[in-house]
């Protein structure tokens, strides 16, 4: 039972799947711990805007790429990280696109990308610690291994 006398804070953010002959764009950063995560381009979405404007900003600078006609796959929705200091009610959308352009990263954080045959990309997937980061929360990854076999569902309760 969630207790409805606390306000947690929302965190929003989208991701986007971009797909190529079989495999999927990953995007390589390096954690605070100095540790390397691979992820999907994305990221949070900043006051006021949207899922679909945030992906197509934060692709860009994760990538370089511009991504066009989005096509809503998911969202996933609910409490996380329930009692540490990093809880929030998190809304995370996930879409497909049409993308351009050259890899190119602008954002400081994102040391590399890669193209990973679906097949292979569950395997780069790290889960905590720290239990504080989000990205290395099993949930976030259902989503991603449901797309990879063709059985996105359009919704995801944490």
């Amino acid at each position: 039972m969630t207790n409805l006398s606390r306000t947690l804070p929302i965190k929003r953010a989208a991701h986007v799947y971009i797909v190529q002959n079989e495999t999927l764009l990953l995007v390589a950063e390096r954690m605070d711990d100095g540790s390397i995560f691979y992820g999907l381009p994305g990221g949070k979405a900043g006051a006021g805007e949207s899922l679909a404007d945030a992906a197509v900003r934060q692709v860009r600078h994760e990538t370089g790429l511009t991504v066009t006609d989005l096509n809503f796959v998911s969202l996933l929705e609910g409490e996380m990280l329930t009692g540490t200091k990093n809880e929030c009610y998190a809304n995370f959308g996930r879409f497909t696109a049409h993308f351009r352009g050259e890899i190119a990263p602008t954002d400081p954080e994102v040391v590399g990308t890669q193209w990973v045959p679906f097949d292979s990309v569950m395997s780069l997937v790290r889960y905590g610690p720290p239990p504080e980061v989000e990205e290395r929360n099993p949930l976030i990854w259902i989503p991603t291994m449901d797309f990879i076999k063709g059985k996105a569902k359009n919704y995801y309760p944490i």
